[in-house]
């Protein structure tokens, strides 16, 4: 794709997205760069599909927060849709891990901003309902972007998840990664509330702080089953060096039933720091 959208110059092809192809391009009118996220047509080819996914977006773009990608731009040329999003630098939190643990401080700063980001989404009424490693980027001044807020169901990732919940032993081994990162309460089809977005994040927490998924399995349907009910162990049973204090913030986050967990991504971003507070003291 060469050709102008709208107001933005196409720069450069970056990949396959979440949302379907990535291109960098450059804002014509502000001068910005931007990553222009190109879904593929049969995504929103009926009308009502295509209506569902335009609010959808429209009440993405209502999110502005500095841990968000923000969605600048809905251009609808040439039959097509395309999203103008803030263009955010750096690896992915996988990446960024690479299969160990992060430092701890790292580790609670980054768990802080992703709480933040799911706080603002949650108070304008969207949950994400996909957080994990993949749906993080590690900004080069060591904070967070989470994205596709708002976005997700029309994402690889919901395809993942809509299998996971009716047909797990279909699900390739990228689709089977997602399903670890899950809610019981997803796992069981049923609906994602803010709570489910809690759970999530105490998966990749636990994941930062051992360098271990917790429910990880070869297959989806052992994963989906170790999501449902194997229980976790305290993360300073696999990591010796971490502080006692943050076990109770794991588990709690990863409790299977809803209403023993956080109930708000507010409560946990104040006891993370919190913590990280006490350690900071500890070792000045």
């Amino acid at each position: 794709m060469t050709s102008p959208v709208g107001q933005y110059n196409v720069l450069e092809r970056l990949g396959e997205g979440a949302l379907g192809d990535v291109f960098r391009a450059r804002d014509t009118r502000t001068g910005r760069t931007v990553a222009l996220m190109v879904p593929p047509p049969e995504l929103i080819a009926s009308p009502g599909r295509r209506g569902r996914f335009l609010e959808d977006a429209r009440r993405a773009a209502r999110l502005n927060h500095p841990n968000i990608t923000m969605l600048f731009d809905i251009v609808e040329q040439d039959d097509r849709c395309y999203l103008a999003y803030e263009f955010a630098a750096g690896p992915s939190l996988g990446e960024e891990m690479g299969g160990a643990a992060v430092d701890v401080s790292h580790a609670l700063q980054l768990a802080a901003h992703i709480a933040d980001a799911l706080a603002e989404g949650h108070a304008q009424g969207i949950v994400h309902g996909d957080v994990r490693p993949d749906t993080i980027v590690v900004t080069p001044k060591g904070s967070v972007k989470v994205l596709n807020f708002g976005m997700t169901m029309w994402t690889k990732g919901a395809v993942a998840r809509a299998k996971a919940a009716t047909a797990p032993s279909s699900l390739d081994r990228e689709e089977t990664l997602v399903t670890g990162y899950l809610s019981p309460e997803q796992a069981l089809g049923a609906t994602a509330d803010p709570r489910s977005d809690l759970f999530a994040l105490g998966v990749v927490l636990y994941q930062m702080l051992t360098g271990r998924q917790p429910f990880a399995a070869a297959t989806a349907d052992v994963t989906i089953t170790n999501v449902l009910r194997q229980p976790v162990g305290r993360p300073s049973a696999v990591n010796p060096h971490l502080p006692a204090e943050l076990d109770g913030i794991v588990m709690k986050l990863l409790a299977k039933e809803p209403d023993a967990r956080y109930q708000t991504a507010a409560a946990i971003a104040a006891d993370i720091r919190r913590v990280a507070a006490e350690l900071d003291r500890r070792m000045n």
